[in-house]
Order: structure tokens, then C-alpha cells, then sequence
């Protein structure tokens, strides 16, 4: 039997799944180093313009709300959490490369509109329409090249919209530095104390806001059926976001904040969320239809298929792991549960013609080997403690 009557069933558990090959290292090297080149100059430029003291006021205020800021973007992914080395990547992406892209072409940007035009109206184009067009694309490149070079981690628009606040946070991040140091330059305490309560209170969100538009486009098209909708949709959610951005930005420059926020960006949030709920949902009916066939195959515990369409049981699966083996048989038991909600997403890839067959029967031996692995780690943890 196969799964949608066009993909061949999972391999019987006795057979043997073949080794991956080592993975070559160098590109997250040279990423590295990088991105930490990219953080000095961006970080030495506002130190030199702002000062010791104020610089250093700045970047504390900046990174105090970071953690919580991104436990929020991550309690989206819980069901089908993404790599922590791409979460990493895209985060400093956002906070290194693209912060100095952008500084250097919103500075360049505005220099040239004041040599066309007075200095009231060049920094008003330059963050109303310059600033939102350079800032979501530099924040969105590294969305599409995870498109481009890992398709599979992209699993549709909940995807799009965790890269997407991860990016948006980093930018943030860098942002509110240069922020909070002009204000602790020019307007003292008083100055930086409301900036602070405009962008870290009010407004912590706003970037992934915007850039959340962007992802819900690219995490469409990964799984698109027509080749169009993967033009469309990406195009689409990229004017979406710069429209947003560049909307706030004028109700900045006019003072109409309150009012933009109110009828504007809060039914947008609001929208992010009902798209991420429709996902979720989506995700659980192609785990329904497809973990009883791994169940059948000896990959799944016989139980194990009900556990894993429910977020509730999931998180007491590992909670009963951790008490009986500790931290690493819930981190094996949490590895189970995502490398089972990756096979699911495999399949609904297939029947959407995104895989050939090689394809689909490489990733799924990829997955199979994760998935025995995280079983043995959690059951071997486990075993000492329920035997005779």
C-alpha cells in the first residue's frame, strides 16, 4: 500500500537505511565570519557617532527583551520546530548583514534625495518608501535562500512567518541600538526612556510584522502546486510588507501612530495568527493520514501516531521521558516527534508533484535514520529504569 496511491511505503523496520554522507562545514565558516565582520562595522559605526556611554545604554536596552521577543516568535514552530542552526543563521542574518546593507543604502539613499530636494522631505521618501524597500528585501533574502537551497525545511507558511520574526528580530535588535544611542545622545535619559517605550514596548513586534508577509509568500510557494502561485505568492507577501512598513513609517514622520496601529497593523497581527492557526490545522491532517502507515511499518510505536497529532500529548510524552530519563531522553523524545512531523510533510510534498521519486525515497531514508535513532536514544534511556 502507498500513500496516496503514487509514493511507494516506508521501508519494513528491518530493513537497513543507509549512512548520509558527512556534511562539508566550510559555507558555515565563512557565514560566520561574516556575519561577525558585518556586527563590528555596523556596531563600530554607532559607537563612533554616538559615543562610549550612550552606545553602551543602547545596546543593553536592545538585547534585554531579545529572549522573550524570540520565545514568542517561537511558540508558533512548536509543532514542527525548525533547525537551530538555520533559527541562528536567519536571526544573525538579520542582525549583521543585513542591518549594515541596509545602513549603507538608507545612508547612500538619503544623501542623494537631499541633493534633489530639502532635508524635510528627503528623510521623510528616504523612510517612507526608500527605507521599508531596502530593509524587507535585505530581510527577505535570507527567507528565499532558504527556498532555494532548503526547500524542504520550508514547510509552508508557519515556517515562513518563524524565519521571517527571526530575521525581523535581529534587524530589530541592531536597529534599536542605533535608536537608543541618538536618543541617550541628543534627548538625555528623558529621550532614550521614550524611544525605549515606543519600539520596546509599544512596538516590539513591528518588524516581524512586516516581514511576516514576506515569509507567509515564500512558505507558499514551497508548497505550491503551480508554478505561478511560487511567482506570485513570494511578489505578493514581499509589497505586502513593504506596503506595511512604509505606512508606518509616514504615520511616524506625521505623528498618526496610534491610529495606524490601531486599524491597521493590530487586524494584521491578528490575521498572522488566525494563517498560522489554518496551517497548524493542516499540518494535523496530513499527520492523521499519514503516521498510521509508520505505525503499520514498525516505525511508529502503535500508540505513538495519536500522540503525535496532538500538541497536549506531545509535550506529555516528553515530559514523562524527562522525569524517567532526564533532559536527554526528552530532547531524543522531542527529535521522534519532529523527525515523524517531517515525514508527514514529506509526503504531502510528494502529492503536491514537488519530488520526484529519488527524491522523496533519499529524504525519507534521511528522516527513517533520524527517526530510529532519536527512538534508541530515548528508549535506551529509558530502559534501565522500567525493567525488572
Amino acid at each position: 500500500m502507498s500513500i496516496g496511491g503514487r509514493w511507494p511505503p516506508p521501508v519494513p523496520r528491518a530493513q537497513s537505511v543507509p549512512l548520509a554522507p558527512p556534511r562539508q562545514r566550510w559555507v558555515v565558516v565563512l557565514l560566520v565570519v561574516c556575519f561577525v565582520l558585518a556586527g563590528l562595522i555596523v556596531l563600530g559605526v554607532i559607537a563612533l557617532t554616538s559615543g562610549p556611554l550612550p552606545f553602551v545604554l543602547g545596546l543593553t536596552l536592545a538585547l534585554i527583551p531579545v529572549p522573550l521577543l524570540v520565545s514568542g516568535v517561537l511558540v508558533l514552530d512548536r509543532f514542527e520546530p525548525e533547525p537551530r542552526r538555520l533559527m541562528v543563521l536567519t536571526f544573525f542574518w538579520g542582525a549583521t548583514a543585513a542591518a549594515l546593507i541596509a545602513l549603507v543604502l538608507n545612508t547612500g539613499g538619503t544623501l542623494i534625495l537631499r541633493q534633489l530636494t530639502d532635508a524635510s522631505t528627503a528623510n521623510f521618501l528616504s523612510a517612507s518608501i526608500g527605507a521599508p524597500i531596502v530593509e524587507e528585501c535585505v530581510k527577505g533574502a535570507v527567507i528565499l535562500g532558504l527556498l532555494r537551497t532548503r526547500r524542504h525545511e520550508l514547510d509552508g507558511p508557519i515556517d515562513g512567518i518563524v524565519y521571517a520574526g527571526l530575521v525581523a528580530l535581529g534587524f530589530a535588535m541592531t536597529e534599536n541600538v542605533l535608536y537608543y544611542s541618538a536618543a541617550a545622545l541628543h534627548g538625555g535619559l528623558p529621550g532614550l526612556i521614550g524611544t525605549f517605550v515606543l519600539r520596546g514596548v509599544f512596538s516590539p513586534f513591528l518588524h516581524p510584522l512586516f516581514t511576516a508577509a514576506t515569509g507567509i509568500g515564500l512558505g507558499y510557494a514551497a508548497i505550491a502546486r503551480r508554478g505561478s502561485a511560487r511567482i506570485l505568492a513570494p511578489t505578493a507577501g514581499l509589497l505586502v510588507a513593504v506596503l506595511l512598513h512604509g505606512t508606518w513609517n509616514a504615520a511616524a514622520e506625521r505623528h498618526h501612530v496610534i491610529v495606524v496601529y490601531l486599524f491597521i497593523m493590530l487586524p494584521v497581527f491578528i490575521g498572522i495568527l488566525v494563517v498560522a492557526w489554518v496551517e497548524r490545522r493542516r499540518i494535523k491532517g496530513l499527520l492523521s493520514k499519514v503516521l498510521p502507515v509508520y505505525a503499520r511499518s514498525g516505525w511508529l510505536g502503535p500508540a505513538d501516531p495519536m500522540m503525535l497529532m496532538s500538541g497536549r500529548l506531545r509535550r506529555r510524552a516528553r515530559a514523562f521521558v524527562r522525569a524517567r530519563g532526564g533532559g536527554a531522553a526528552a530532547r531524543a523524545m522531542r527529535d521522534y516527534q519532529v523527525a515523524a512531523t517531517e515525514l508527514a510533510l514529506l509526503h504531502d510534498r510528494a502529492e503536491r508533484r514537488q519530488l520526484d521519486p529519488a527524491t522523496f525515497i533519499s529524504r525519507q531514508q534521511e528522516l527513517l535514520r533520524s527517526l530510529l535513532a532519536a527512538r534508541n536514544g530515548f528508549m535506551s534511556l529509558l530502559q534501565p529504569r522500567l525493567g525488572p
